[in-house]
């Protein structure tokens, strides 16, 4: 596997597997360098689960999130385990940074696993990223990211 190691969150992973949808070039541009091995393409366990979840919240039928999850998991990814250090990191981070502990989840996994980059459609991530070994990545521009509610996306 390849030397960037990419940590995408759940909206950006689901928005990679989705052609149509308005963000997806930009996520793309991103996350294929990993996907055909350029990079490295860091996933905890429960994330394709959630993909699912997401894709049918979309709109998408239970078998085509099926597939295109499945599809996914074709793909060279580096599956990270999760203990109770990092869920315990999560809330410390929650409470010295004032942020809600599902993003802070994404910044104890990263510090685990030694990522290069995270990527999200998240705004707020700059400041939360700030001062972290690692890259934050927002590639969406705000005049996309401001249609994302329209197909229900944050």
């Amino acid at each position: 596997m390849g030397e960037t190691r990419i940590l995408p969150d759940l909206n950006a992973l689901a928005i990679q597997l989705v052609d149509d949808h308005p963000g997806h070039p930009y996520i793309a541009d991103e996350l294929v360098p990993s996907l055909t091995g350029g990079d490295t393409l860091v996933v905890f366990g429960y994330l394709p689960l959630r993909i699912q979840w997401v894709l049918e919240d979309l709109g998408f039928e239970s078998y085509e999130a099926r597939n295109a999850v499945s599809s996914l998991l074709q793909y060279p990814l580096e599956f990270v385990d999760v203990d109770d250090d990092t869920v315990l990191e999560a809330y410390e981070i929650s409470a010295e940074k004032n942020h809600d502990v599902y993003d802070c989840f994404y910044i104890a996994l990263a510090r685990q696993a030694a990522i290069d980059v995270l990527v999200t459609t998240d705004r707020d991530f700059d400041r939360l990223c700030d001062g972290e070994s690692f890259r934050y990545v927002n590639p969406v521009p705000d005049e996309v990211l401001d249609r994302f509610h329209e197909i229900g996306d944050s």
